[in-house]
């Protein structure tokens, strides 16, 4: 593994860590699963994209049990995967109960407006309801490494 020294070292020093699991490359599933189960020595805090884990239900089943977060960018796959196949694995990872969050990956380099455009086409062809939009945002928050308070403020602030 790549930096495998400076993941132990961030953990050792106290940060979260996560890394890109991209979409589509070669042998994405094994890249996952050596995210989730060894980097940091712990593992990953959090997964950033991954959509390839639904093709491997023990790993899904893994990130579910760990309560690691995903972090997915709808606007930057449809750019590079087939359409279809990407709304629907959204879809299969909440329902299968990770918690993900809509995002984008670099809001400059994808021209969009990276919240609104992700979440609107992710409300769309995932078929979310209002209660599941809902439930991303509250994912989200509680995906983030923000302080307990912040993360309390917000909730709040999605509450009303």
């Amino acid at each position: 593994m790549l930096f495998k020294d400076v993941f132990a070292r961030a953990r050792k020093d106290g940060f979260r860590i996560t890394a890109h699991c991209d979409v589509g490359k070669t042998y994405p599933v094994e890249h996952i699963r050596q995210t989730v189960s060894d980097l940091g020595r712990t593992g990953a805090d959090r997964v950033d994209h991954g959509l390839n884990v639904v093709d491997d239900p023990e790993l899904m089943h893994l990130i579910r049990e760990k309560g690691l977060g995903m972090t997915i960018c709808p606007w930057s796959y449809i750019r590079h995967q087939p359409f279809d196949e990407v709304f629907e694995r959204i879809r299969t990872l909440f329902n299968a109960g990770i918690k993900i969050s809509i995002g984008s990956d670099d809001p400059a380099f994808m021209e969009d407006t990276w919240m609104h455009e992700n979440l609107l086409v992710a409300r769309k062809f995932c078929k979310f309801t209002d209660a599941e939009i809902l439930k991303l945002a509250k994912d989200a928050v509680d995906m983030c490494w923000a302080s307990d308070e912040v993360k309390r403020n917000m909730l709040i602030e999605l509450e009303t």
